[in-house]
């Protein structure tokens, strides 16, 4: 798979220097619940070349970040953590992805209040955030849960004035919708077009099992000339272990050596 795109792989402050050994283009920085603002900004200030932060799942508290909560104090508590990220990578102009939330325990047939509470919480951000699109079905401390947002180009659409831009999961997308996964991603990128800003890419298989190592799984990859001049983070399971064993054998693949 012979690709001119930028190849990034994912770190944290625990281990981004296993992960920067394997000479990617480019280092995406998960935030964790308890990482401090101060050790965040550090790393962004310190750290040499092309680096994204994405801002953490959970709260300190261990409740789930949910920018599209119904819950005014849990939702407000979300904007709060990652205004706080956002901060910590104002000073060298970081882009963060974040996530929408609206996940619940079943699916949710209206949307409308969930929808409205995350205009309101993407109003209130810092303009340099790029929104995750989501899947069907989203795994949390061992739970299978429902996400009710984001999971289609045209919901994207619908706060694309309030973001700079998108993420787009390609195994989000495959198994974001019940029927032609494949039409789904390719929509992502012709439907959303120059609002891609970045691409998480992995393989998946059905229901909904993620981060499959590109190649095994179901996706059709042939969508890859839509990523060009792209940041792609190669979002394969684990693949930080082993030294980053499995970074390294998606790297291989997508250069094609």
């Amino acid at each position: 798979m012979n690709s001119p795109m930028r190849l990034g792989a994912m770190a944290t402050l625990r281990d981004h220097e296993i992960v920067s050994a394997l000479k990617v283009d480019f280092l995406e920085l998960l935030v964790l619940p308890t990482d401090g603002l101060s050790q965040i900004r550090g790393f962004c200030d310190s750290f040499d070349g092309e680096l994204i932060l994405h801002a953490p799942e959970e709260l300190p508290d261990g409740r789930m970040l949910d920018l599209g909560s119904t819950d005014a104090s849990w939702r407000e508590a979300s904007v709060r953590r990652v205004r706080e990220v956002t901060k910590a990578g104002e000073g060298t102009a970081r882009p963060v992805v974040i996530h929408p939330g609206g996940i619940t325990d079943t699916p949710n047939n209206d949307t409308s209040e969930m929808m409205a509470s995350l205009r309101t919480s993407l109003d209130a951000l810092p303009d340099y955030t790029w929104l995750e699109n989501m899947p069907l079905h989203y795994h949390h401390r061992g739970r299978t849960l429902c996400s009710n947002l984001m999971r289609t180009p045209q919901e994207m659409k619908l706060v694309d004035d309030l973001v700079a831009g998108f993420t787009v999961d390609v195994s989000h997308a495959y198994l974001g919708v019940t029927d032609d996964g494949n039409a789904n991603v390719r929509a992502m990128f012709q439907e959303l077009g120059e609002a891609v800003r970045h691409v998480h890419l992995s393989d998946a298989r059905r229901p909904d099992v993620e981060g499959v190592m590109i190649g095994d799984g179901e996706i059709d990859m042939t969508f890859l000339p839509y990523l060009r001049g792209l940041p792609v983070l190669l979002e394969v399971w684990d693949g930080h272990l082993n030294g980053g064993a499995g970074f390294r054998e998606a790297l291989k693949r997508m250069r094609g050596q």
